[in-house]
């Protein structure tokens, strides 16, 4: 089914408080969302609901056609021609298991009680760049509860859910109360551990010697993932025992090595997080030389980098000691780095219960915060969140970096 829904990105606006209709939040910030074609307009509190209205936007124009598809129709069965031109059509709809959770509290959440203006259970054919202004009825939030999730469904394939992660609102314990409300934390995004650094002053590259021809040489450079631009690099691995350092500040380098050997190397850059490469010469189908260029993500406010090394038991949050390199990684980072906070999100894949891989996700997330703290990490530097399988990840574990490494 070719139908449209909703994941995160960022949008952030100023709350308002409306007494006559309840407590009314106008534009409400929103941390991450999942589809950017799809906002959050208002939350309204009633003594009964939590009314979420949000409006769609069809991301094709108003005259681009739907493709011909008769060439390809020819010999095939009605039916299935039928059910091909419907998928060739935008639609949309609001997921029935659609609920709201407290961050953090898998067990605190309320049910979507009806929808107006978008069917649940069929769906809806819209137009391109057609707007659909829609509300959802959820059970009423537990007055204090300022901070909530919106997952619309997992992220399936061939489909998009609508999620919205940190909404922010005004509910306060107390009615009528006229306190400003307080200011949203910022997003941030992973940091990645940064790595070893180096000695050797890169030079210019000059043709190969009689002695480097029994050598196999590797060579590349080393950029920002960002902006593609050369920075200034060291590059560390251990040859015979020995750890050897090489260190270029044109972002250039060139080693011999030997074409027996086996190479661990740690690539590391100030203001960025690090990466691991594994070389055995012999075992390549390159003869006599390398080329390997590496590309590093920034330590910035709203970074998210993936930590693909971290392995739990099956179906548990127990970490695995496989986990232990890539979290001494970034346990180093955030010592090297002490102005940067992070938050750890946890992934599962999508299949089974959605209460319980939510649960699992977060309970992952929490055990490499505890790790962290494990190794001389102040607590306060770490958030742990789960996502469940409502992100399209693997099971897995990032870092999101949520506060400036050069601010105080």
């Amino acid at each position: 089914m070719n139908y449209k829904s909703l994941l995160t990105f960022t949008c952030t606006i100023a709350l308002s408080f409306t007494a006559a209709f309840g407590q009314i939040t106008e534009n409400p910030k929103v941390e991450e969302q999942s589809a950017e074609y799809v906002k959050i307009k208002r939350v309204e509190l009633t003594d009964e609901y939590t009314i979420v209205y949000l409006q769609f936007t069809e991301k094709g124009s108003p005259i681009d056609e739907v493709p011909d598809l008769s060439p390809f129709f020819k010999g095939m069965p009605k039916q299935q021609q039928q059910q091909l031109q419907l998928q060739s059509k935008p639609q949309i709809w609001l997921d029935p298991e659609t609920r709201l959770y407290k961050p953090g509290e898998v067990n605190i959440k309320f049910k979507l009680i009806k929808a107006k203006d978008i069917p649940t259970e069929d769906k809806k054919e819209v137009a391109r760049g057609e707007v659909v202004n829609f509300a959802a009825y959820f059970e009423r939030l537990s007055p204090g509860i300022e901070v909530f999730d919106f997952y619309e469904g997992r992220a399936g394939k061939g489909s998009q859910t609508w999620n919205f992660y940190g909404i922010h609102i005004k509910n306060p314990l107390k009615k009528n109360l006229k306190t400003a409300p307080k200011a949203a934390p910022k997003t941030v995004k992973p940091a990645q551990p940064s790595v070893v650094q180096k000695k050797e002053e890169a030079k210019p590259e000059q043709p190969a010697t009689a002695a480097e021809e029994a050598l196999v040489m590797i060579k590349g450079n080393v950029y920002d993932s960002k902006t593609r631009k050369p920075v200034s690099a060291q590059i560390t691995y251990l040859e015979n025992g020995d750890s050897l350092q090489y260190k270029s500040s044109s972002g250039s380098y060139r080693i011999g090595l030997s074409p027996k050997g086996q190479y661990d190397f740690k690539i590391a850059a100030k203001g960025y997080y690090g990466t691991n490469f594994n070389l055995t010469p012999a075992d390549s189908s390159a003869k006599g030389s390398f080329t390997k260029d590496f590309y590093l993500r920034p330590l910035e406010v709203g970074e998210t980098i993936a930590l693909p090394n971290i392995y739990f038991e099956t179906s548990k949050y127990t970490l695995l000691t496989e986990s232990y390199a890539e979290l001494d990684r970034l346990a180093d980072m955030m010592k090297e780095n002490p102005k940067i906070k992070i938050r750890v999100e946890g992934h599962t894949d999508n299949v089974g219960d959605f209460d319980k891989n939510l649960e699992l996700s977060t309970n992952r997330a929490l055990s490499v915060k505890t790790y962290l703290i494990n190794k001389g990490i102040d607590e306060q530097r770490i958030e742990a969140k789960g996502f469940g399988g409502t992100k399209r990840l693997p099971e897995s574990a990032s870092a999101k970096i949520f506060s400036d490494p050069a601010g105080s």
